[in-house]
């Protein structure tokens, strides 16, 4: 399957030239769930979003399997800073991150990014600005 495909943007005019789509998917292909925050939004996509991501990470915790995990939060865009601790709850659930093998994060290039990535001091978590790379990074990761 091709995750790359999948990214769409919108191209419009004014004062934002370049929005990207709203996108809160959770696929799976083999060991891998790619999920995606993307877009403008909102809390009540922080739910619907949580619930399809935490359904596809549930097949994998029932049956005693780890997985690797791709966030994409690349183009994340949240209307209020209530949306960004909402993530933060549903995302970091001790159930969900202790069964990932792996978890490759998709952001924005930039200061928060750099920041993460010279504090972060576990090896099977890292920090991407480009998409390919992270599924390389995920896609060798030991077994």
């Amino acid at each position: 399957m091709d995750f790359i495909a999948s990214l769409r943007i919108i191209e419009t005019k004014g004062d934002d030239s370049t929005l990207i789509e709203k996108d809160i998917s959770t696929t799976v292909a083999g060991d891998l769930i790619v999920t995606r925050l993307i877009g403008k939004i909102n809390t009540d996509d922080v739910i619907e979003w949580f619930n399809g991501f935490e359904k596809s990470c549930q097949q994998f915790i029932g049956e005693g399997l780890k997985y690797k995990l791709l966030v994409d939060r690349k183009g994340y865009t949240p209307n209020h800073f209530s949306v960004q601790k909402a993530w933060k709850d549903k995302f970091f659930n001790e159930t969900i991150l202790n069964h990932s093998k792996a978890i490759a994060f998709l952001l924005e290039e930039g200061e928060i990014m750099n920041y993460l990535q010279q504090s972060n001091t576990k090896e099977s978590v890292k920090f991407f600005d480009n998409y390919e790379q992270a599924f390389k990074w995920l896609k060798n990761y030991p077994r």
